[in-house]
């Protein structure tokens, strides 16, 4: 990576799985005269709004706005050395963490490379989730980790709870990081990028990275069918409490169009799927669980029978299935 003198700022955007890092960033996107460089893990997992995106090679998506997006992939150095290699100007590099992974491991990157600078590390935490989150045996750890280098919290959702709970949320909030700032959010009334570069209020110890790769895995399903609504509403409910996070396009009985596929913990939904989630198969889901997330087989056991029999057929049966480390 080539220094300059001129500082790029970048900020971290992080949070558990289905805590609103998407609309946040699509949010940006839609609302911003700058040129930002987009890196996001993987753009499987990313759906960047079908207006936003005017070219899309498979790596690189070039946007409307004159903003690239990224995909980071496995090598999220060698991405961010061509950004920086480029001679692109870019205002802003925003890069968002995975759901499972810490964003000050990213964040760190920009203390240490000479031509950027640490605008904010953006945590999103889902008000109706957080607390249950932080308490729970599998991710809490993980979650409280995300937590503990931000310098900004959003919570997000909050139109879904009444203000004694809210105050509840954030008081499990403070108790975890005292003295944080905290945003109240929702899906419409979310704010643009802090600035005025990385404060954070102390000074960190450095601490050994955490094994999301041993602690999470990743199941993918791909099937050339159709779901049943209803056979499909009883195989989510059947689904195992390690599944954490569903999310993909899918073909369903009775709706004209591929819906969007989104499910955390036991909450789904379905909506209309954008041209870019345009597949060669019908259904293609991308699952993320715990260390202890059963076998592929099982998994794909439970969506089968949410499938209309007469869409089986021999390649469906021969599509191939995994249950890997993330």
């Amino acid at each position: 990576m080539m220094a300059s003198s001129r500082k790029t700022p970048v900020t971290v955007i992080g949070g558990f799985l289905g805590a609103g890092k998407t609309t946040y960033l699509n949010h940006l996107l839609r609302n911003t005269t700058q040129r930002y460089a987009v890196l996001v893990n993987d753009f499987g997992a990313v759906n960047i709004d079908a207006a936003l995106i005017a070219k899309h090679d498979g790596e690189t998506m070039t946007l409307t706005n004159g903003c690239v997006c990224c995909s980071i992939g496995s090598g999220f150095l060698d991405t961010l050395g061509r950004i920086l290699d480029s001679g692109s100007a870019f205002d802003h590099i925003i890069i968002e963490a995975s759901g499972v992974g810490d964003p000050w491991r990213i964040a760190e990157i920009a203390l240490v490379e000479p031509s950027l600078r640490l605008n904010a590390v953006i945590v999103l935490a889902d008000a109706s989730r957080i607390t249950e989150l932080l308490k729970d045996a599998r991710v809490g750890d993980t979650v409280r980790g995300q937590f503990d280098r931000c310098n900004l919290i959003l919570l997000n959702k909050v139109d879904l709870l009444d203000r004694p709970t809210l105050d509840a949320v954030r008081a499990s909030l403070n108790a975890l990081r005292p003295g944080i700032a905290v945003i109240e959010t929702t899906e419409h009334t979310l704010p643009g990028l802090p600035e005025g570069g990385f404060k954070p209020a102390t000074r960190f110890a450095a601490t050994a990275a955490a094994d999301h790769e041993g602690s999470f895995r990743r199941w993918s399903y791909r099937r050339d069918g159709m779901f049943d609504y209803g056979r499909l509403e009883a195989a989510l409910a059947a689904l195992p409490p390690q599944l954490l996070r569903l999310k993909g396009p899918c073909s369903v009985a009775g709706r004209d169009f591929s819906q969007l596929l989104q499910m955390v913990g036991q909450d789904w939904a379905l909506t209309p799927a954008d041209d870019e989630l345009s597949m060669e198969n019908n259904i293609l889901l991308i699952g993320i669980g715990t260390a202890g997330l059963p076998p592929a087989e099982t998994l794909d056991a439970i969506l089968d029978a949410a499938l209309i029999p007469q869409s089986i057929t021999t390649a469906d049966r021969n599509c191939r299935t995994i249950a890997s480390p993330l």
